[in-house]
């Protein structure tokens, strides 16, 4: 019998893929049904080359790594934490790696709030793994904390979305994991393989989904400011300006 926290977590991920399922009835996973449909054996074909053209570093990936490289230059990180430890907001992200429309924030907002608040210093940027997507999800959110050991975490963030394949379809291996990493440029690639396997990381886990749970989160990406008391403050985070706006509200 599901206990209430898990009971709610469940209803709480229903409804975002309900919500989900009906504010994107145009994007990839729409595809891959239509795909589907048409036969068994022609699907298994379709998944298989969406992961590899994923997978095998594709000419023109979503963001190149020189571009990511480019957007975090010079900026402090530590952990899970990107910007001056000292700034005087701080900005939560909720995000599963999966989650497309966690890929598309992070081409369409993340940037501008990088470039702005953050390396101006009025904003440090907590990114909190939460996954919501299933055990391919979990897989890859380990595999970041184990890149956070190595202050290395948002590189691999922004690796993992440009080469993001379609939700639970089994690109999620170590193959792909380990390009990620060095494409993250993370220093000692040996550490990060066994730290990936860090008992410590479920408990971060459950920690990361009590708290958004908790907020009235029901689905990624949710934008949060954490106020100095550790409590969160959602945002209504439709653009990148509405993001910007709350953090210079926060100052």
């Amino acid at each position: 019998m599901a206990t209430g926290p898990q009971q709610k977590r469940k209803e709480l991920r229903e409804k975002r893929l309900k919500a989900e399922a009906q504010a994107k009835g145009s994007d990839r996973r729409q595809n891959m049904t239509k795909i589907v449909g048409i036969a068994a054996f022609l699907a298994l074909v379709a998944v298989a080359a969406i992961v590899v053209i994923s997978t095998s570093g594709s000419d023109e990936p979503t963001k190149a790594v020189n571009e990511v490289d480019k957007l975090l230059a010079d900026i402090p990180q530590s952990g899970n934490i990107l910007g001056q430890p000292d700034a005087p907001v701080t900005l939560v992200e909720f995000a599963d790696l999966q989650c497309p429309a966690c890929q598309q924030a992070s081409e369409t907002i993340i940037p501008d709030v990088i470039n702005g608040p953050v390396k101006d210093g009025t904003a440090k940027y907590e990114f909190d793994n939460w996954p919501i997507l299933g055990q391919d999800s979990v897989i890859a959110a380990k595999a970041a904390l184990a890149a956070s050991e190595q202050d290395r975490l948002q590189q691999f963030v922004e690796n993992f979305y440009a080469n993001q394949g379609p939700e639970n379809s089994g690109y999620v291996t170590d193959d792909f994991l380990n390009d990620i990493a060095e494409k993250a440029g993370i220093p000692d690639i040996d550490k990060w393989q066994a730290d990936r396997d860090l008992p410590k990381w479920d408990q971060v886990l459950l920690d990361i989904d009590n708290e958004a749970v908790g907020a009235g989160f029901s689905g990624t990406p949710s934008f949060a400011i954490r106020n100095d008391d550790g409590s969160l403050e959602q945002i209504d985070a439709g653009s990148a300006d509405d993001i910007i706006k709350a953090i210079n509200q926060a100052k």
